[in-house]
């Protein structure tokens, strides 16, 4: 991956109206976004698509800046929650491999628009990126901002699934509904329907929760994480007494970290949220661990390989929750899964 080029945009608020008009069908890496949906939320939307495309212009010229410069401490005015511990870890190995072909790169030309009603902060807005230069999946961005005095910041982003069908949002020119972590109009409450997504990742199909979400066949990121397993078992070789060994992964969510909620047109919710992973390794007495990445070694570099390796991952998720009486199942409409950090012992 490469690292972002801000792009300019003249017109910016027709353009994006132009590009809002548009339907929005997610098939393979293209991207179309929904007629967004007629209702009007209760207040009226906190920027207008001219102010928010000025918002997503300082973001995107501080992720360039930093990511020439490789140097995360130039994030800090721009980038906040997830998206910073993600962010200062990518360039630090960029620093390290002196290449940033690692650093994720989020495009500065949109798709859709998702601006929040509201009256009161912290408040964020979202955005769905087009596909990358190298025909990679849109991403989906979140933007918070504390407080009236604060800059708006990136707080997040996922890789939207091949051939996602997005929901549908209130038009940006009405805004969109934020809800709490608590709110009861779901068929799970934010705060739980993460901290049960952490459980099936982690349980899989032992999850006492597996029915609540679509098929582990449909979920693409639990198929990366199932490939992932099946190949560091393989790299234990279980059947060579010499290296043979275990491997374990869990997953929680991010202590302390705000999640991300947006209504959809029908009631259901759009859930943006950080996940803390944990990957380890254990072999037999004398055998050697190495990272098998390129990110993975350049974080344990200038420790020494042992037959125990444990690798820390900061991930987001975004799901669909539909609305509470539903037959439908949550569905995940994107993640992002990186490895920030590497340990021996």
């Amino acid at each position: 991956m490469t690292s972002m080029t801000p792009r300019r945009h003249g017109a910016r608020g027709a353009a994006l109206c132009g590009l809002l008009a548009a339907g929005f069908a997610l098939g393979g890496c293209a991207a179309t976004p929904p007629a967004p949906a007629p209702d009007a939320a209760a207040v009226s939307p906190v920027l207008s698509i001219d102010q928010n495309a000025r918002v997503l212009e300082a973001v995107n010229a501080a992720l360039a800046a930093a990511s020439e410069a490789t140097d995360p401490e130039m994030l800090a005015g721009r980038v906040t929650g997830p998206a910073l511990t993600v962010r200062t870890s990518q360039l630090q190995v960029a620093q390290i491999r002196g290449s940033a072909d690692l650093v994720t790169d989020l495009p500065s030309e949109y798709l859709q628009i998702i601006l929040p009603a509201t009256d009161g902060w912290p408040r964020t807005s979202f955005a769905i990126t087009k596909a990358t230069d190298e025909l990679q999946p849109p991403r989906l961005i979140a933007l918070t901002q504390d407080s009236p005095r604060d800059p708006y910041k990136l707080w997040g982003w996922v890789q939207l699934r091949p051939g996602v069908t997005m929901p549908r949002f209130a038009d940006p020119k009405l805004g969109s509904e934020l809800l709490a972590e608590d709110d009861a109009s779901l068929k799970v409450s934010p705060r739980d329907v993460v901290a049960q997504y952490a459980d099936l990742i982690t349980t899989g199909d032992q999850s006492a929760f597996v029915d609540t979400f679509e098929p582990a066949e449909e979920d693409p990121f639990r198929a990366l994480l199932a490939s992932a397993a099946a190949a560091q078992l393989r790299n234990l070789e279980p059947d060579n007494p010499a290296i043979q060994g275990t491997y374990t992964f869990s997953a929680t969510p991010t202590p302390g970290v705000a999640i991300q909620t947006v209504r959809t047109a029908d009631g259901g919710a759009m859930v943006l949220a950080a996940l803390d992973a944990t990957e380890q390794m254990a072999a037999v007495e004398n055998a050697k661990l190495a990272p098998s990445t390129k990110t993975g070694q350049a974080l344990l570099q200038g420790q020494t390989v042992t037959n125990r390796l444990s690798s820390g991952f900061s991930d987001m998720v975004a799901l669909f929750v539909p609305p509470v009486g539903s037959d439908e199942r949550v569905k995940l409409l994107g993640y992002s899964h990186v490895q920030t950090s590497a340990t021996i012992g």
